[in-house]
Order: C-alpha cells, then structure tokens, then sequence
C-alpha cells in the first residue's frame, strides 16, 4: 500500500481516526438501509420506488466500506448520500398508497393480455434482429471482419477503446439507443412465456446484444444496464399483476449463474485493455484485482475523496483530500444534463469522453475517475440545490408510480417506472440524463407501448376494466 496516498488523506490524524471515519460511514450506510425501511413500513412493500433506491445505495455503500475495509475514508461524503436519499423518499408521504394498491389489483387477470401481446413479441424479436445488424455495420464500418469478430474478439475490443480513431455512424447510435428496449421487452415477456424453453430464449435473445456490446466493443456498462432495464420489466409486469415480490425462491441459483456469466464477460473486457498479448500471469492477476476493485468500489472512495475538497473549499472543513481538483463555479445542469445543453447549442465547455479526466489513486488498491451522479449534481447545484433536485425527482417518480397503479392500462407511466430503474442503476456512475441514447430509447419504449395498448384495445381483449379504473396516462 502506497504510504504516501494514505498520509495524505487526512492530514496529521492517528489511524485511530482513520477507524473512527469507516465505522461512521458504515452507519450511515445502515441508515440508508433505515430509511428503506422506514418506506417499506409505510407503503407495505420492499417493491417500491423509494425502498428500490435505497436498497441499491445501501449495497453501494457497505460493499466498498466492507471490502476495502483498510482504505480510508472521509464519512461525509456518504452522510451527503443519505441525505440525498431521504430527500427522495419523502414524496412517498404525499399519495394515498392503499388506495392506488386496490385499484392496480383489479389488472391483475389483464395483465397477461396486454404485455403478452403478439405486438410485443414480433416488436421484440424485430428489435433484437435490428440491433445487432447494427452492432454488426457497426463493426465493418471500423474495417472490422466478421472472422476478427468470431476468432480475435479480445483484438476488436481493444480497437474500441481508442475512441479517437473510431468511425462514429448512425449504425452504432441505433444500436445503442434499441438494446435497452430490446431488455426492457424481454424482461415484460419473460413473465408470460410458460415453458422454461421459452424463458430461456427470452433471456437468451435479450441479453445478446448487450453481450455482443461488452465483448466486441468493450462496452460493459450497456449489458449492466440492460439487466437494470430487463430487471425493470420484469418488475413492471409483477407489480401490474399485483405481485410485490423482489425475488423468486429459486432467485438465488440463477443470481450465481448469472453472477458467474458477468464476472466472465468482464475479464474479457478487462483483458483488452493492453494485457491481451501479455504472458505476465502476476501482472494480469494484479491488474485484474485493480480493475475489478474499481470499477466496484471505487465510486464511493472518489466521490468521498472530491466531496472532502469540495468542503474543505467551499466550507473551510479540516479535512485534506488526497488529491487535488478542478475548481469551477455553479454550472447549473452542465454535468448533469450534458446533451440539453449540446442540444441547444452555444459555447459550453468541452466535457471529456468519461465526464472527468481526474484519477482518484490509492496505492495499487484504486485507480478510477467514476464519482457518481452527486459529484456533478453539486457542481451543478451546489449542496442545497441538489437536495432539492433530489427531492423533485422524487416527486416525480413517485407520482409517475401512483398514477401507473391507478391507470387501467399505462403506457407512459410504466416506461417511467422502468427509467427510474436505469436512473437508480447508473447513480453510482454518472446521471442518467447525460445519457443521451436514452431519451431517444425512453421515447421509442414510450411509442411501443402505446401502439400495443391501441393494438389490445381494438382486438377486443378485454381491456374493460370497470368503471373504477381511471384512463391511462
């Protein structure tokens, strides 16, 4: 461990403090856990916006405390966290649950109808053969061969991560922006297939253009978050059937498989990132530990480390952060809604590729520039401001969430519903919103879903739901 990283941290405190510092934020991890809780008590289910985001923060932030127990850290940046959180939360206090909890019930034998449609399915199976012959132009287009693409994939991605000489075309935009309908269709599916042959080829075609993404292009957080978007679908159609359960009994066998699949997948993306042609084997073992290490704990070190420098800069706090930072004024929305502001054009700053050039180090433990959608939020909000924000988006979620119950067949409030999932899932990296293939697949998804209520409607499926059923939003 580099001695001098971990000097410099904190200034001229006993390691004492050090440990005081990890036991600190480790309670506030547990009060993110609390305040889930707390919701959970109040709505009646685990299956709720609210107790969704904290439950995901809660595993955010006790896994790097836990793993990485020697690394220090300053607690603050995680109480900012909590903060956030319950700055979310509260809009739940602001609907009548039990209410919207009895009229979804009345959908539940709907249901089926409408997310097992034959619309759906030939969308969905359209949607997937039309993403990957764009992954596929995509790949020619760089002068990549279908031979290089079958036998030298560990080649091609590493081609890929050398953005400035990559041929940006409309191929790769489409792909991006139709595999993550492609999930969020296969995860509505999945519940309505009856054989275990079909579920298997649900998943299977779901997840292949992810796949394809992570290993051809080294893409990695796009199959990650097309199991947060399929996980969504998944979730959408249980809680449209009044079916409030996280997890299946059997969830636990499947989540090691695919666990297994995932940490495979990414050593190979890991691997193209110069050790393909290396036959060090400590090297490779060291810089896989580094990579793994990183990209799963290194958001709550990097953003605890900038939030101590943005403290010590703005609040004058005793604390010393080991590196040093870019110190800019409000930019209010910049980083969090980057492709707005590219969209209505003038002179904005020039963002880098990852959001920020700046690499948080600890010794050979850490090694990574992702600082999670609350670094850019306070630079764009400052700290009230981005409470604020926070306590909006939840108003919006929830209320998109109310109303997604209360509708008899919802098109625009489920496809909500299934982005705030994709919104919770990328937190830990950056914001949702500058993701700018996502506006146009929530529109797509949006359009899809419309199209099949119009379908369902006029084959006559009995999408009457009584009088006590509102019209959809």
């Amino acid at each position: 461990m580099d001695q001098r990283a971990s000097q410099k941290i904190f200034v001229g405190r006993p390691p004492v403090m050090h440990v005081f510092d990890k036991c600190v934020a480790l309670v506030f991890s547990l009060m993110i856990l609390g305040q889930a809780y707390l919701v959970r008590r109040y709505v009646g289910t685990w299956l709720f916006p609210a107790c969704l985001f904290g439950l995901f923060w809660f595993g955010l932030t006790l896994i790097p405390l836990v793993v990485l127990l020697t690394v220090p850290i300053d607690p603050w940046g995680t109480g900012f966290i909590l903060l956030c959180l319950a700055a979310f939360s509260f809009s739940v206090f602001f609907f009548p649950w039990s209410e919207a909890f009895k009229k979804n019930a009345v959908k539940r034998e709907v249901t089926p109808l409408v997310y097992g449609s034959p619309f759906l399915k030939k969308m969905f199976y359209a949607l997937v053969c039309a993403t990957v012959a764009c992954i596929l132009a995509d790949s020619f287009m760089q002068g990549i061969s279908l031979h290089d693409l079958l036998f030298n994939l560990i080649a091609v991605s590493a081609a890929y991560r050398d953005y400035g000489n990559l041929n940006v075309n409309i191929y790769a935009r489409l792909g991006e922006i139709m595999v993550y309908d492609v999930a969020i269709l296969g995860g509505m599916l999945i519940s309505v297939t009856p054989t275990k042959w079909g579920r298997f080829r649900i998943i299977l075609f779901s997840f292949i253009p992810g796949v394809l993404l992570a290993l051809a292009q080294s893409f990695k957080w796009t199959l990650f978050a097309c199991i947060a978007f399929f996980y969504g679908g998944l979730l959408t159609f249980r809680i449209l059937q009044s079916n409030f359960c996280l997890f299946k009994k059997d969830a636990l066998k499947k989540l090691i498989l695919s666990v297994a699949a995932l940490v495979l997948i990414t050593t190979v993306s890991f691997m193209s990132r110069g050790l393909q042609n290396t036959e060090d084997t400590d090297l490779i073992q060291s810089r896989l530990k580094l990579s793994f290490a990183s990209y799963s704990c290194g958001h709550l070190y990097g953003f605890s480390d900038w939030f101590t420098f943005y403290m010590a800069e703005h609040w004058g706090t005793r604390y010393h952060s080991q590196m040093t930072y870019s110190r800019e004024h409000t930019t209010y929305g910049l980083y969090a809604f980057t492709p707005v502001f590219r969209f209505l054009g003038g002179n904005i700053k020039v963002i880098p590729e990852g959001k920020y050039d700046e690499y948080y180090e600890y010794g050979d433990i850490l090694a990574g520039n992702i600082y999670t959608m609350f670094r850019p939020l306070i630079q764009d909000f400052g700290l009230l401001g981005s409470l604020l924000f926070m306590f909006l988006m939840g108003l919006l979620v929830h209320w998109s969430f109310y109303r997604m119950l209360l509708n008899g067949n919802p098109a625009f409030t489920v496809v909500v519903f299934i982005f705030s999932i994709g919104f919770f899932y990328a937190s830990f990296v950056r914001s949702i919103f500058d993701w700018t293939s996502l506006y146009f697949s929530f529109a797509l998804m949006w359009a899809i879903l419309a199209i099949n209520k119009h379908v369902t409607q006029t084959d006559g499926r009995g999408l009457a739901m009584g009088t006590e059923v509102t019209a959809s939003a």
